[in-house]
């Protein structure tokens, strides 16, 4: 059981680290696009402009947590035939074919 919470651990580090760069690189993108100059560093700028770059980051960061997690189980699912430590399967989680792993967490 330890080395399938290692094993884990790195699946879903994996997955978190690729999927938050891409997260950070297309709210930067889209904040270029969208003002037409760089996003606010180290809080420098109008307070609107920093509230709305946090605003816009903090939604991305949590959205790629999220989608990093379910695809770091449905890798991990497919790959040892069984669901990673802290989750169990669920028919019902699934209720149209393709769109969800299957995979819900456990109750603490």
């Amino acid at each position: 059981m330890v080395g399938a919470k290692i094993g884990w651990k790195l699946v879903q580090a994996a997955f978190s680290i690729v999927v938050g760069l891409a997260a950070s690189k297309a709210v930067s993108a889209a904040w270029k696009l969208g003002s037409g100059g760089k996003p606010p560093k180290d809080g420098q700028g109008e307070y609107l402009e920093v509230m709305t770059w946090a605003a816009a980051s903090a939604a991305a960061a949590a959205a790629a947590r999220l989608f990093a997690e379910r695809r770091a189980a449905a890798y991990y699912l497919r790959s040892t035939g069984h669901a990673p430590p802290g989750y169990v399967e669920d028919a019902t989680a699934r209720i149209v074919k393709g769109t969800d792993t299957g995979l819900v967490k456990k109750d603490r």
